[in-house]
């Protein structure tokens, strides 16, 4: 499987994973999945600047645009780490059984 089909699948998961963090947290769902794909691709971004640690810059951007987009949508801090780590989840499990060889 090529990267860049990897980086598809883990932007649907990131959408997927938001949208069912937000249900779960009472919140409207297109904002979930909204800044779930923010931060999703905001990462992927982050992933091809070239010189720069990607272990740290791609969490960092895929925070940041979390929090720029959970704001713009009216949500506060803390409804927007609910999101945050329900689209961070899927893709980071789906990491961990690839590396494992499951």
């Amino acid at each position: 499987m090529g990267q860049f089909t990897l980086m598809a699948f883990v932007v649907a998961a990131a959408v997927i994973g938001g949208a069912i963090a937000a249900r779960l947290a009472g919140i409207e769902i297109w904002k979930g999945a909204l800044v779930g794909a923010c931060a999703s691709i905001a990462g992927v971004i982050a992933s091809f600047v070239p010189g720069v640690d990607r272990n740290l810059s791609i969490p960092i951007a895929g925070l940041i645009a979390a929090g720029i987009s959970g704001a713009a949508v009216g949500l506060t801090p803390t409804r927007t780490a609910h999101i945050a780590i329900g689209a961070a989840l899927p893709p980071l499990i789906g990491f961990v059984l690839m590396e494992m060889g499951a």
